[in-house]
């Protein structure tokens, strides 16, 4: 019950709001949604036939940190998805509230994404 009216408030809130007609926000979520996706498509194809544990952190002080399964650095991506979930709803509530919150809501998860995406390439890069 619970969550059926928490769906509903969002669909809602998704179909009322007029950010989602903003080109700049459109655009920002369109970007951020590209980069997330190409984070989860390329750990998979490079670590697929890997069975023993992958570099999951690296420094350049002290060298390897931290070892693991790859399916462990599918984190990273989660992780930036949920960033943008979470700020794609945060920007659909104070859009017409604070319109520049808005703005920097979907720029920092374009940010977000690209850190992720770039974090994730160079650990397939130590580890390949």
């Amino acid at each position: 019950m619970f969550i059926n009216d928490i769906f509903f408030k969002l669909s809602d809130l998704v179909e009322h709001s007029p950010a989602k007609r903003d080109r700049f926000i459109l655009f920002s979520f369109i970007i951020a949604a590209i980069l997330v996706t190409i984070s989860f498509v390329i750990v998979p194809i490079s670590f697929w036939n890997f069975k023993d544990y992958i570099v999951l952190h690296y420094n350049i002080y002290f060298g390897i940190s931290s070892l693991g399964p790859w399916l462990q650095l599918l984190l990273l991506p989660l992780s930036s998805f949920l960033v943008l979930l979470l700020n794609g709803i945060l920007i659909l509530i104070l859009y017409l509230k604070q319109k520049v919150l808005s703005y920097f809501l979907s720029f920092a998860s374009v940010f977000y994404s690209l850190i992720v995406l770039v974090s994730v390439v160079l650990i397939i890069y130590i580890n390949i």
